[in-house]
């Protein structure tokens, strides 16, 4: 192995789901990492967990036994991640298996799939390659696949000569009838038959620190770039671009809805003006005690008997509020649209800056997402041929030949 040595590390972990990918994270050091404890997988996209020291890429697992499926799409997908971190080189490869006679098929996938991360690495990737296999035994199954992929690529024997080859089974995982725990052998002890405890994560990262040995100091360099394509909006290392594009975008709104312009505010249409709350009494007239010289005369000459009064005119009034002038503007001010009381709140709900009233038809159309009107120019772009809403850098639906400059 010929290169320059690196500062940092980066682990890629591949392999079948529930083989240990997820947990080996937490042996380097990763947090927030979700385990499972089934074949159910937790890992469904690729993830880049920093570590002491540089970064651990976990995969989804290789739940397909097919051979011969395609996995550019995946590779892609991790380079792509690598890009995003600004990682360019990979230093060690764990490749985690289950010895299983039934499953060379799965196994030449794997290593097909390993194969291909290399494409562009002059080097030798299985010198930088451990076998994790699960259990206490190792078996030759994804060796044997993997030399007869590696022959097929390179014409050539013995390239996994330098792969190293891991066995772990997990002390807690087994039985108490198991014969490991049974014979209550020491750690020191457990460890020469592969089995390590999760209690003692130290003693399973000194294993793999053993295996990565050189590993740093020799990656697989990648030489990722990121260029973009001159005849269309993929943006990628040219190695990495995918054939089919979108060769036109167009902006739009994804998502509108109609609306009326302003908040809701209550109002009254009509402007108010001065009344009165009852009604008016009319004017009257009332017989009162004479006062007058002659009314006493009167009283006199009658010995009383005779009690002259005299008519007095009594004005009419409000009732509400006593005014007697029956021209008087109103003691309270009232609006004329609904008789309440001025300043009182509105009788009618409209909005405030087109003024259209509550439940009218809306009368301006927006995009939810910006709050821009339907017709001024797009927040996002898509496709004009397909209208895909994510044109960068994913499967197009024209093929074309790309042009990325040197």
């Amino acid at each position: 192995m010929a290169g320059s040595g690196l500062s940092q590390r980066c682990i890629l972990a591949i392999g079948n789901t529930g083989n240990g990918k997820s947990f080996t994270a937490t042996i380097f050091g990763a947090q927030s990492v979700k385990i499972g404890h089934s074949s159910k997988s937790e890992t469904d996209s690729i993830t880049i967990y920093a570590i002491k020291g540089g970064f651990y890429i976990d995969t989804p697992g290789f739940d397909d036994s097919d051979e011969y499926k395609n996995d550019d799409e995946t590779v892609r997908s991790i380079f792509r991640k690598m890009m995003e971190a600004k990682i360019q080189d990979i230093t060690t490869i764990l490749w985690f298996v289950v010895p299983d006679s039934r499953a060379k098929g799965s196994y030449k996938r794997q290593a097909r799939f390993i194969e291909s991360l290399a494409n562009y690495y002059k080097g030798n990737v299985w010198d930088n390659t451990i076998i994790v296999f699960k259990g206490d035994k190792i078996e030759n199954g994804p060796r044997d696949a993997a030399n007869e992929i590696a022959r097929k690529e390179h014409n050539k024997d013995d390239l996994l000569s330098n792969t190293g080859e891991f066995k772990i089974l997990l002390f807690e995982s087994l039985l108490p009838t198991d014969i490991y725990v049974q014979m209550r052998l020491t750690s020191d002890q457990l460890n020469t038959f592969g089995v390590f405890k999760v209690s003692e994560p130290e003693r399973i990262l000194a294993q793999y620190e053993s295996l990565m040995d050189g590993h740093l100091e020799h990656p697989i360099h990648l030489n990722l770039r990121v260029i973009k394509c001159s005849k269309c909006f993929e943006e990628t290392d040219p190695r990495l671009a995918i054939p089919e594009c979108h060769l036109e975008t167009e902006s739009f709104h994804p998502n509108t809805e109609a609306i009326h312009c302003g908040n809701v505010v209550n109002i009254h249409p009509s402007p108010h003006y001065h009344r009165h709350s009852d009604h008016y009494v009319e004017a009257t007239t009332k017989r009162e005690f004479d006062d007058s010289p002659q009314a006493w005369t009167v009283r006199v000459v009658t010995f009383g008997i005779v009690n002259p009064t005299r008519p007095t005119v009594v004005p009419g009034y409000w009732k509400c509020c006593y005014n007697k002038s029956a021209n008087s503007l109103g003691c309270k001010q009232v609006y004329h649209c609904c008789g309440r009381d001025f300043q009182s709140p509105g009788c009618q709900k409209i909005y405030d800056v087109c003024k259209h009233k509550h439940g009218e038809a809306p009368c301006l159309t927006i995009c939810k997402n910006c709050k821009k009107k339907s017709d001024a120019e797009g927040c996002k772009m898509r496709c004009k041929n397909c209208k895909n809403d994510n044109p960068r850098n994913t499967k197009g639906c024209i093929k074309v030949s790309h042009n990325f400059p040197n």
